[in-house]
This record gives structure tokens, sequence and C-alpha cells, in this order.
């Protein structure tokens, strides 16, 4: 089989109303005077399914540079993606973000699949979040309050109203919440996540927080996003609790998202795989001779199924793996 080498791809940075510039501490060079919301770290959209231009990764170093991840996908299909299939397209089939939300975000939820057919060009959106940063205070909502009832979801949706029926927690710095389709949720402000997920851009907004931070108003999509919380009611009353610690934390069809911490100084083994994986660099440092630098805190790198190797690393780094199953 042919093999590849570990892949750094060139972050695509995408202003939002809510962003900041807290994503400058993990690596990425912005643009002055731009709240930069989101770094899409690893992605290979369909450019009818996003308004973010050049929707496809590049790769940023080493004989490939300047290929698209979909370039890679459809000519190196075998040694990038091994036995994964490839999104709808020939895509590549994860996402994978880092978010700086210096105001809330939206409340809002992504179609899962009981509901696709319903609406036209809606792709299924599976995520997770793991935070990286918080201001003291800060939350996040997933899912809805116990006792909540359709009717007064869809009498609260485009009003301040709904915000009070959302299930918000504390935003802990390594906890790590699973968001599956349907699901209600918002990032509070003052909280920096890294973000894999199935690649999608299909989101339904229902409340935009314009009277409490006075931003512009953007469209809502009270009815769609209505039918994605009915077709997954139960899951908003019931999200699950948010995980910490080391091994496998999120396991969904699509994705397995693990995280692990080096206890010593040393030498760790990355074997070549049957499915290509992403790894994020959450604090200290890894490096591997593959590659131009050492990666740091925010650092994503791209390993093809085809690739095996070491990387050395520094007693107390810790690292998130994100497998395409």
């Amino acid at each position: 089989m042919e093999h590849l080498a570990p892949l750094l791809l060139s972050p695509l940075l995408v202003p939002k109303p809510w962003g900041g510039r807290r994503l400058g501490a993990l690596g990425r060079s912005l643009p002055d005077g731009v709240d930069v919301g989101e770094s899409w770290d690893v992605v290979d959209l369909d450019p009818a399914d996003t308004v973010v231009p050049d929707s496809s990764s590049r790769v940023a170093h080493g004989p490939l540079a300047g290929a698209t991840l979909h370039d890679l996908v459809r000519e190196h299909r075998d040694a990038l993606l091994g036995t994964t299939a490839p999104a709808p397209g020939d895509r590549f089939p994860l996402l994978v973000k880092h978010l700086d939300a210096r105001e809330p975000l939206s409340v809002q939820v992504h179609p899962p699949a009981a509901v696709l057919d319903e609406l036209p060009g809606a792709r299924l959106k599976c995520e997770s979040w793991v935070v990286v940063a918080a201001d003291p205070g800060a939350h996040l909502a997933v899912g809805l309050r116990p006792g909540t009832t359709p009717e007064q979801l869809a009498v609260a949706a485009g009003t301040p109203e709904v915000t009070r029926l959302l299930r918000w927690v504390p935003a802990r710095v390594g906890e790590v919440h699973h968001v599956p389709p349907g699901t209600v949720h918002a990032l509070g402000a003052g909280v920096v996540v890294a973000e894999p997920q199935t690649p999608s851009d299909t989101t339904y907004r229902l409340y935009d927080w314009s009277v409490e931070t006075g931003r512009t108003p953007r469209p809502l999509h009270t009815g769609e996003a209505l039918a994605c919380v009915r077709a997954a009611w139960e899951a908003n009353l019931a999200p699950a609790d948010p995980v910490d610690g080391d091994g496998v934390l999120v396991e969904t069809e699509r994705m397995r998202l693990s995280r692990t911490t080096a206890l010593l100084d040393g030498s760790v083994h990355a074997p070549q795989r049957l499915t290509p994986r992403v790894v994020v660099v959450v604090s200290g440092e890894l490096r591997q001779e593959q590659l131009p630098a050492p990666l740091g805190p925010g650092a994503v790198v791209l390993l093809p199924a085809a690739w095996g190797g070491t990387f050395d690393v520094a007693a107390g780094t810790t690292w998130l793996d994100v497998d395409a199953l």
C-alpha cells in the first residue's frame, strides 16, 4: 500500500460575531481587527453545503503542499482512509475545529437522521466539545431542563425565554460534552473548545442573543430547529453527563474520541491502523521527525490510515485522538 506522511493542514479561520482573539494563543495567525470564532483545522465540505469559501483544507508542508484534502481523498484514498468510507461526494469523513466564544453562541440544533428527508440540503451533524479554556463562571448548555414540554419550547423559540429552558452546566477545562444530532445546545461566553464532528455545516438557530449582546440579528430557523428537537426529544431531556480523564471518551458510529496524557518523557508509538485519525495537542509538546516543528497546544495533525511511527513527548503532554470509523 502507498504510504503518506503525517499531514499538517492550514487552518481555515472563520470570522463570527461572537468570536474573539483567543485562538491566537493556540498557534493561529489571526488577521488584525477580526473577531475569529472558528478555526477549521481539518475540513472537506462540498462548497454547496457551506457559506464558508475554500471549504477543503490545504496541505501546509511536504511534497503534497497546496493539495486540498478533497484531492487527497480522490487520489490517495486507500492510503489516507484505509477501510473508512468517505463521506458523500468523496469527502473526508471528519471535521475538526477549535471555537472561541467571546460572546455566547446562538441557541442551535443540528439535524438527526430522522428528519433529513424533511429538510432539503441538510447534512447529519454530530459533535463533541472538549473544553480547552473557560473564564470563571462560564457555562454551556446541552439539552433541555427536565420537565420542559414541546409546547413550551415552541412558544419560547425566537425569544430570550428559550435560554431559560436550557440545561446549563459549568464549563470546566478538560471536560468533554457530547452533542448528538437533535440536541439543543449553546456555548456560553468565555469558553474555548476543540470540536471534533461529522462533516456538516447544517445549523438551525432558535435564538441568537441579539437582545442581550446588541449583535445584528441573524436569521432564525425555528421551524427546522423544532423539527430536529422533536425527533430527539427524550435525548434532550436526559443528555449525557460530561466525561473527563484519559481513554475513550466518546464513541459513535462515525468517530471515536480519546485522550492520552504522557506520564514520562519518551516516545509514543502510533501504529498503522485501518482508519485515519486526527491528533489534537491539548498541552505540552509532540515531536515527529517528519514534521518541520514541534506540535504545541492547539496544533492539529492528520495521520493517514497507512502511516505508523513514533512521537517524542514530554511528561504531562496531553493530546486527543479523533478516529474516523
